[in-house]
């Protein structure tokens, strides 16, 4: 993790993360674990209220700074949790079914004929 506390061009504090983290996450397809490589890379402005937040340039997420002291450890974490997949999953070569998965052989049924709703619609116009 390499982390750079700056004041760019136009007087701004900021920081740019750079993080490379190695997480273990459930597998949403076989339910086992699997280990994930986060690298992923932020850039924060420093903010003393949300009207400053709105003046940021496009390419710096706000966060506003008041008396307290700033929690990094809650920053990187948020970050951190933000880089994480919303599915989790091994590639899918590698992925393996749970014990006493029981993959479906039947054959599909063939759909039924349903019938158009606007049939009578073109008997009409048939009829005119």
């Amino acid at each position: 993790m390499e982390l750079a506390f700056v004041r760019d061009e136009q007087g701004i504090s900021a920081m740019h993360g750079h993080y490379q983290v190695e997480v273990a996450q459930v597998c949403q397809r076989c339910l086992e674990q699997v280990l994930l490589t986060l690298d992923t890379e932020c850039d924060v402005g420093f903010v003393t209220s949300d009207e400053a937040a709105k003046n940021l340039p496009r390419h710096y997420e706000p966060v506003i700074v008041d008396d307290e002291a700033l929690d990094l450890h809650a920053l990187i974490e948020d970050e951190l949790l933000l880089a994480l997949p919303a599915v989790p999953m091994h590639p899918l070569e590698t992925c393996q079914h749970p014990p006493g998965f029981q993959p479906d052989t039947a054959e599909p049924e063939e759909e039924a004929e349903k019938p158009n709703p606007f049939s009578v619609l073109a008997k009409l116009k048939r009829d005119t």
